[in-house]
């Protein structure tokens, strides 16, 4: 009988910048769990990620920081690596697509797609922006979605509705940029997949997979609604050059190459001697992705697609598509310091008590959500309270009246019944990537070992069987959490004298020494209360030049209601969203806005100047204005133009130049993302 092989995947993180916790619970984590236990189950696998390496997304970062692409891709890949190892992230190999190897597959899996006549040439109408006079990457492109009107569907997928897009199909387009909205569109001959070839088999192969529905349903509706050819090269400098004659000033597009990654990835490991015979792997092993669901569409059809073209290596057996982790309610974002990220999580916690926490959220069905409060509360009450102390009372109970000898003991037929029955549970419920409820089933079994100890009372009597059945459990429990904690767990097994194994057996014998230790700190409610006021340091000011004053913060908010003041005839009483709050200010502009005029207007906001009390209305933040015109911007409410934690004066905010420049908002002199709603008068002060 042929030995079952798997290979497990994570979604290539894109090598630019620190990637934020959904990134981690959205691929990363479950690919690690599901891979460990593979391991316990003693099933051959391999776990290949690397950093996504190639595209624009690069080469602007790489200009943001004023390096070169590769300097820039050498950098953050080390980076990248260094914080996955401290979230004991258990790769066979972490590569890069960058590699050597990578282009030569790539190129290789390309030619043998044109060989077998997958490949057209056609023309494409690329966006291309007067103001930064360059062509744009799909994904520097945004504007109104054509099919559920989001405001901020990008150039190659709308994130509300999962459509796939190309830029011309945006409403009011706009380059991300540079801000502006000049925009042209100009004709290029290009290559495409023929996926119109593919389609049948697609989707025969798709009725076969056994997904969880929202996937599977996702990809076959993509094919129910027709496939087309789909674009596979780009006018990029840094990327794998095309190998076909008139073509060779094109690179392929990053989401053609990556994916390709996987397999070279492996052929990366196999010349590190990491494994052996590469391609025999990719011939004879299942494929499991782990991806976000804003991936479904790649891994479920183009991806698939090109290995069907290619005719060449085994297609996925699985693909996840998780859901997407919201943080407090509200959607991760960078630009307004929403989320936190994977290096500066491990600042405020342990690496194990993200995973317990974002494996009890883990998004398989919806999108799940972070709370502060919820995390002290699972941390506390289901990792520390159920698991942590169970460890503790018994081991230290065993070490003060036992010498730390485990005393002999006969085996308890009931418990040992229960602990196996959870094994086997757990086991069924990984292979069918359940992981959510197989932490469930493990966090069981320590709560019926609970249970069992409570009853048994060993404190007032003869303890000998409870202490050893109570032991023997502890090592079974500990191997069931050691995917999700694989730190604490491999501690703990240590402290108990025992190797990792997967067996419902009582292995640990009478006499054995153990030692006893606490595994975990509790979280308390001042400890909380700081970390509710962390603001992530990546919050990046939304400028041309990156302005990051500190003792401005300036935001976006949008006027959702005005009203008269009821004192001040010359006042208005605004209501202002900025997304994560509400605010009141009062505002005396009432001589140039009507009510109805500024309903709705997204404008700028100094929001940390200290609160003051107008004519007995406290006002909370100050609009931003020039003469007869407030400052508005065409970013999102929510959005970051300055940052500082301070509280100011009138007095402090005075001390800052902010004057009109054409139609510009300078600051010190530096260019804001902002502009007067009305023509200001050239050099006019913003108070």
């Amino acid at each position: 009988m042929k030995k079952e092989k798997i290979i497990v995947t994570s979604a290539l993180p894109y090598v630019n910048g620190i990637k934020h916790l959904g990134n981690i619970v959205g691929s990363l984590l479950p690919a690690d769990i599901f891979h460990r236990f593979l391991d316990l189950f003693g099933i051959e696998n391999i776990y290949i990620c690397g950093t996504d390496e190639h595209g624009a997304a690069t080469e602007i970062a790489a200009l943001e920081e004023n390096l070169g692409a590769k300097e820039y891709s050498d950098k953050y890949y080390e980076i990248q690596k260094n914080i996955y190892r401290k979230w004991n992230f258990d790769f066979t190999f972490f590569g890069r697509t960058s590699s050597e190897t990578h282009h030569k597959t790539t190129k290789e899996i390309f030619l043998g797609m044109h060989k077998n006549g997958y490949i057209k040439e056609g023309e494409i109408t690329l966006p291309y922006c007067k103001n930064c006079e360059r062509f744009l990457p799909d994904r520097f492109i945004t504007g109104v979605c054509p099919h559920c009107s989001y405001e901020s569907a990008r150039g190659d997928q709308c994130e509300k509705c999962g459509k796939v897009l190309d830029p011309i199909e945006l409403i009011t387009p706009k380059c991300t940029i540079c801000g502006k909205s000049e925009i042209i569109f100009k004709e290029e001959k290009h290559l495409f997949l023929d996926l119109t070839k593919l389609e049948g088999k697609l989707k025969k192969w798709l009725m076969e997979k056994k997904w969880p529905d929202a996937t599977k349903n996702f990809a076959l509706g993509w094919i129910k609604e027709g496939l087309r050819q789909r674009c596979i090269t780009r006018n990029l400098e840094w990327g794998i050059s095309v190998p076909l004659k008139g073509y060779e000033h094109l690179v392929f597009y990053v989401w053609f190459d990556a994916p390709i990654g996987y397999i070279s990835i492996t052929k990366d490991a196999e010349l590190k001697g990491i494994i052996k015979d590469a391609d025999k792997y990719w011939a004879d092993a299942k494929i499991y992705h782990f991806i976000g669901k804003d991936n479904v569409p790649f891994h479920t059809i183009f991806w698939p697609g090109t290995l069907m073209a290619a005719g060449r290596h085994n297609l996925p057996e699985y693909v996840t598509g998780y859901e997407f982790l919201n943080w407090e309610g509200k959607k991760f974002s960078t630009s307004k310091g929403i989320g936190l990220f994977s290096d500066e999580a491990l600042e405020l916690y342990p690496a194990d008590y993200w995973r317990f926490y974002l494996s009890r959220v883990l998004p398989e069905a919806k999108d799940s959500n972070f709370g502060w409060d919820d995390f002290q509360k699972r941390i506390n009450n289901e990792l520390i309270a159920n698991y942590g102390n169970l460890f503790y009372r018994v081991t230290s109970f065993i070490e003060k009246n036992f010498s730390g000898k485990i005393p002999e003991g006969k085996t308890d037929a009931k418990l040992h019944k229960q602990l196996k029955e959870k094994m086997d549970k757990i086991e069924k419920l990984v292979k069918n990537v359940k992981l959510k409820e197989a932490l469930d089933e493990a966090l069981a079994a320590s709560s019926i070992t609970n249970k069992y100890f409570q009853e048994k009372k060993p404190w007032e009597g003869s303890a000998d069987n409870a202490l050893y059945n109570s032991a023997n459990a502890l090592r079974i429990i500990t191997t069931m959490l050691l995917p999700f904690i694989p730190e604490t767990t491999e501690k703990a097994l240590s402290l108990l004298g025992s190797e990792k194994e997967w067996s419902g057996k009582f292995s640990l014998k009478p006499g054995q020494k153990i030692k006893s230790e606490i595994l975990f700190k509790k979280i308390d409610d001042k400890e909380i209360e700081k970390a509710k006021k962390y603001r992530t340091k990546y919050a990046k000011t939304i400028s041309e030049k990156g302005i990051d004053e500190e003792d401005l913060d300036i935001r976006i908010g949008e006027i959702i209601k005005a009203e008269n003041h009821p004192h001040a005839d010359k006042l208005y009483v605004l209501e202002i969203d900025f997304i994560d709050e509400q605010r009141t200010l009062v505002a005396g502009i009432k001589q140039f806005y009507s009510k109805e005029e500024l309903k709705g207007k997204k404008i700028a906001v100094l929001t940390n100047l200290e609160e003051k009390e107008i004519k007995g209305v406290k006002s909370n933040g100050m609009i931003l204005a020039a003469g007869n015109s407030i400052i508005t911007s065409g970013l999102p409410k929510g959005a970051v133009i300055m940052q500082s934690d301070k509280k100011i004066t009138i007095d402090d905010f005075g001390k800052h130049e902010i004057i009109i420049s054409g139609n510009k908002v300078l600051c010190d002199g530096k260019i804001l993302d902002l502009i007067p709603d009305r023509k200001a008068k050239e050099g006019s002060r913003v108070s």
